[in-house]
């Protein structure tokens, strides 16, 4: 992982509590130091057990999106048994990701571009080289498999934490 991610430590906690609530999800704070459960990749990064999202204050930002909206992805009878890995097919994936970055804009202090540029400095691979060439010029699968099922912010029909959150263009 690259040094110059953003953390989760750099946020106020309410705000992160508050988008994983309207979510409706869990999110559960691990001391320093402590083993993340749930976590696919391993500390620092998020962990998922059910709609309960686990991270420490050196958790990236970008993780703990990504991990909450693999969560928001599952179908709603799928998430209580999600451990660890929750991603059912590529289509589902590439939603997450495009998800976690809308989702960046609900975050004060953060914002779609920080997302981005978190997700290139992790290591994230796209075939157009970068995250924002996939999101702008690429992502339209996973922009219509969340239309299909809601999941876009500011879409009238979306849960309502994803209704108020994020801006949609």
């Amino acid at each position: 992982m690259a040094d110059a991610v953003l953390t989760l430590g750099a946020l106020a906690r309410a705000d992160l509590e508050r988008l994983l609530d309207g979510l409706g999800l869990d999110l559960r704070w691990i001391a320093d130091g402590e083993p993340i459960p749930g976590s696919y990749w391993g500390e620092p990064e998020a962990g998922i057990i059910g709609t309960t999202v686990y991270a420490r204050a050196d958790t990236p930002v970008h993780s703990l999106l990504h991990e909450a909206c693999h969560v928001v992805c599952a179908p709603p009878d799928k998430r209580a048994s999600i451990h660890t890995d929750a991603s059912d097919c590529q289509r589902e994936e590439d939603a997450t990701c495009y998800l976690q970055i809308l989702l960046g804009d609900a975050i004060p202090g953060v914002g779609r571009d920080r997302v981005m540029q978190d997700m290139d400095a992790w290591g994230y691979t796209f075939r157009l080289g970068s995250t924002r060439a996939w999101f702008e010029h690429d992502a339209e699968d996973a922009r219509a498999w969340l239309q299909d099922r809601a999941l876009l912010p500011g879409d009238a029909d979306a849960a309502p934490a994803l209704a108020a959150g994020g801006h949609d263009h």
